[in-house]
């Protein structure tokens, strides 16, 4: 995933408003939610999603799983990265109701891996932990690697690649502390783990998955997050970089596989909210399926039938978007068994429907 378009005018994200930044974002194919005015973390969810207020037990919330949170489909952005979105409608409404937001960028959602490379003063760990799991040169003095820039570089220097952190050749971002975030594009933001242990390396962070990253152009209480050089699109995550991440355990081994293109989404499952999510998820396992199709297919049209005993969705249509993700998965779709047993599965969901978080 590349950007598709070019910043902003006045020579890219810096110094545009915070609305601005995040439309341009968005544009990109980057999915934002906002951050708390001067801080790194979202606003504070509403009453009903709050378990506590200031210490205190909170009487208004309703407990509920997050990914079934009424809010998310009602366009309100609690719960930061599962609310994240690409939505300019939505993005104008929330810059709106405070212009002072912040801007996040969900990673995995966006396709991107963020590798972010710290500057805290601190003391050097010991020569295991700086590259952990590999062994440094013998004349390496530890009292040398200051930082997460000078950690990666010695990665880099051990693999004989180019230096990442010297004009950087992708879309970097400088911190107020100094230190800096290198965004990769990557095919699948599903398959990458968050990290801010350093099993990568030492005051090395990895954004990935449902973590996020700030922005540039963000002013926090400690300074301004500021585009590094010229370059503003995300180059391709390195293969070697690729190979030490998942040699660090930073890859899922089983990643959600993403559908076929020819997978026509129903015009139910295209929107945002739960209920699409939930559809869109389904259909996209069954078209992805290469092995165990019967069985995905059976799981997935039980699971929707759910929705369809909660009266969310109409059986019918749920019928027809299985069998068309099923024959992009290589089922005839007149196939009877496959017919049998999307039937026998939605009628069996049907009968437990599914509770979907409170009322609003």
């Amino acid at each position: 995933m590349l950007a598709r378009t070019e910043s902003p005018r006045a020579g890219g994200p810096g110094r545009a408003s915070p609305h601005r930044i995040a439309r341009w974002c968005a544009e990109q194919g980057w999915f934002v939610h906002p951050l708390a005015p001067g801080l790194k973390i979202p606003p504070a969810n509403c009453s009903r999603c709050r378990e506590t207020i200031a210490g205190q037990p909170n009487t208004d919330y309703i407990p509920h799983k997050t990914e079934e949170c009424r809010c998310i489909e009602a366009g309100r952005h609690c719960h930061g990265v599962r609310a994240a979105t690409t939505d300019p409608a939505l993005i104008d409404q929330w810059w709106s109701e405070n212009p002072a937001y912040g801007i996040g960028v969900a990673a995995g959602p966006s396709n991107l891996l963020i590798v972010d490379l710290d500057m805290h003063q601190s003391t050097p760990p010991e020569a295991e932990k700086i590259l952990p799991g590999l062994d440094l040169p013998e004349d390496l003095d530890p009292e040398a690697v200051r930082s997460g820039l000078d950690a990666l570089a010695l990665l880099c220097t051990l693999r004989r690649a180019p230096l990442l952190t010297e004009s950087p050749e992708t879309f970097s971002v400088r911190t107020p502390s100094g230190g800096l975030h290198l965004w990769y594009a990557v095919e699948d933001g599903t398959q990458w783990r968050m990290d801010s242990r350093g099993r990568l390396g030492w005051q090395i962070d990895i954004r990935a998955d449902r973590s996020y990253a700030v922005a540039p152009g963000t002013c926090t209480r400690d300074g301004r997050y500021v585009p590094e050089g010229t370059c503003r699109r995300p180059a391709p995550l390195p293969r070697w970089l690729a190979n030490d991440l998942a040699r660090a355990g930073l890859k899922h081994r089983n990643p959600v596989r993403r559908p076929f293109a020819r997978l026509s989404l129903p015009d139910f499952a295209a929107g945002r909210g739960y209920v699409a999510t939930a559809v869109r998820e389904e259909l996209e396992a069954v078209a992805a399926c290469h092995s165990g199709r019967n069985d995905q297919l059976n799981k997935s049209a039980f699971s929707l039938g759910q929705l369809v005993g909660a009266g969310l969705v109409d059986r019918d249509e749920v019928h027809r978007a299985l069998t068309e993700a099923a024959q992009a998965a290589g089922v005839d779709p007149d196939e009877a068994k496959a017919q049998s047993t999307i039937r026998r599965a939605l009628e069996a969901g049907s009968r437990v429907p599914r509770r979907i978080g409170a009322p609003t």
